[in-house]
């Protein structure tokens, strides 16, 4: 049977002899040889290897697997970090410092130094993802998170906390590589849908991760936190290896399809210089809009809290700050969702634009009075206009870049989504060491000047489909 049947025609009426492979060819053939027939007869290669993946039990709609791969792994990962990140002052009150002054230092400085560190190498380890791989470097910031969280659970002073976290900042590239293999594992139309979903895993993980930590942190201890939290980064590794299979970045218009079991030699894409990036139209704009969607996203999660401990007459402090922040992410996680899908008819510069200047007001409106119920609604009112900023943008950034540069592209966005995440708490905790209510208003005005940003700056953007 294998020797007597036939590859059958094109649906174009071509019947060239060369269609005509015997299955057993089509089984066997190596990676050279469809290499080969791709120089010979693209029409003859498509065919053959669109048999041969049958054979090897893959489906054209494997992109969806890949991507929900991706999601598993950040949820799981993120879910991890929520664990312990909302408990470090406690975890430095518990190493020994004691001065309400010193453990504020102290707690600025560790939420500070990890994002600080992985920013600025994130560019590095975004080009070496295009010449040797996105998903080996997302292995190596999984490895590295295991070993490094572990080991934050038995450090014995608060100087060894912070050389931990410097030494996490070294594996970098984690949320930029996981955008950068979301945008290439799926087809150019369903980029922004790929982006949407992956950055929802991460939004959730906020309002799940620490309910749960708090719990373990509660009941067994916060060091256990940390070791629960390593022992979730070895799952979402576990879960990357065996579900996700990466995608060669070919040339733009490329079709985005997995690679076979046995694929071809991967030729490493060629080096650009890390400032060449610059050069693709309006970047050096979406990575600015990048860092001012982070910084608002992270702004709102420390002013919360404090706005809350002003209010009159509130016993649970901790609990109505609590669920204010997850319902604002749930918010958040609605609107990426929602922008994801309205993307693929409307360009998401557009999207971004509109919810810039709807959610500036709202965020400056926090600063009124209103009682805890009225923040509520407008931390919701704006999670559902800015919490899809960060997908936009990074469909955006998606839609610049060719794929083949895309690792090192989303390095430097990654640098700017971290610099964000450091800069976000100490000018926004500064601020509302001055004045609280006018930390809010500089949120409103921020989210006006990205506005400006884009609709000035870059008009280029705001015409550019979705899809290119």
């Amino acid at each position: 049977m294998a020797c007597a049947g036939f590859v059958p025609g094109y649906s174009d009426g071509v019947a060239a002899v060369s269609h005509r492979l015997p299955w057993a060819l089509v089984g066997t053939l190596d990676a050279k040889t469809w290499l080969r027939l791709a120089e010979i007869n693209p029409g003859c290669n498509s065919l053959a290897y669109d048999a041969n993946r049958g054979m090897r039990g893959l489906r054209p709609d494997d992109w969806r697997r890949n991507v929900w791969a991706l999601t598993l792994t950040v949820f799981i990962s993120f879910v991890g970090f929520q664990f312990f990140s909302p408990f470090l002052p406690l975890y430095i009150r518990e190493l020994g410092v004691t001065d309400p002054a010193k453990i504020a230092l102290w707690a600025g400085l560790q939420a500070a130094v990890t994002p600080a560190m992985s920013g600025i190498l994130s560019p590095l380890f975004g080009r070496l993802a295009d010449r040797f791989g996105r998903k080996m470097m997302l292995i190596r910031s999984l490895v590295g998170f295991v070993v490094i969280v572990a080991a934050m659970g038995l450090v014995t002073s608060v100087e060894q906390l912070f050389i931990a976290r410097l030494v996490m900042g070294l594996f970098a590239g984690f949320t930029p590589m996981v955008m950068a293999l979301a945008t290439t594992s799926a087809p150019r139309d369903k980029v922004p849908a790929a982006i949407g979903m992956v950055q929802s895993a991460q939004l959730l993980s906020v309002a799940v991760g620490p309910a749960i930590g708090g719990y373990v942190a509660s009941h067994f201890g916060i060091r256990y936190a940390f070791f629960a939290t390593a022992g979730l980064c070895a799952v979402a590794l576990l879960g990357l290896i065996v579900l996700f299979r990466e995608v060669p970045a070919g040339p733009p218009g490329a079709p985005r399809e997995p690679a076979p079991r046995e694929p071809a030699p991967r030729e490493p894409a060629p080096r650009v210089p890390l400032g060449r990036i610059f050069q693709y139209p309006h970047f050096a704009t979406v990575m600015a809009l990048l860092f001012i969607a982070q910084f608002l996203d992270r702004g709102l999660g420390l002013l919360i809290p404090l706005q809350v401990a002003h209010m009159p007459g509130i016993e649970k402090i901790a609990a109505t700050a609590g669920a204010i922040v997850s319902i604002g992410a749930i918010a958040a996680t609605t609107s990426a969702n929602v922008a994801a899908r309205l993307s693929r008819e409307i360009a998401p510069s557009r999207l971004l634009l509109i919810g810039l200047l709807v959610g500036g007001p709202l965020c400056a409106a926090m600063a009124l009075p209103l009682g805890w119920l009225g923040l509520l609604v407008l931390r919701a009112l704006a999670g559902l206009c800015l919490g899809a900023a960060i997908t936009l943008t990074y469909s955006l950034g998606a839609a610049i870049v060719p794929a083949e540069h895309r690792g090192a592209a989303f390095g430097w966005l990654g640098l700017g989504l971290q610099v964000g995440t450091a800069a976000s708490p100490l000018v926004c905790g500064a601020l509302a060491a001055v004045s609280l209510p006018g930390a809010f208003v500089f949120e409103g005005v921020l989210a006006w000047v990205a506005a400006g940003l884009l609709a000035f700056g870059a008009r280029g953007l705001r015409s550019r489909p979705a899809q290119s």
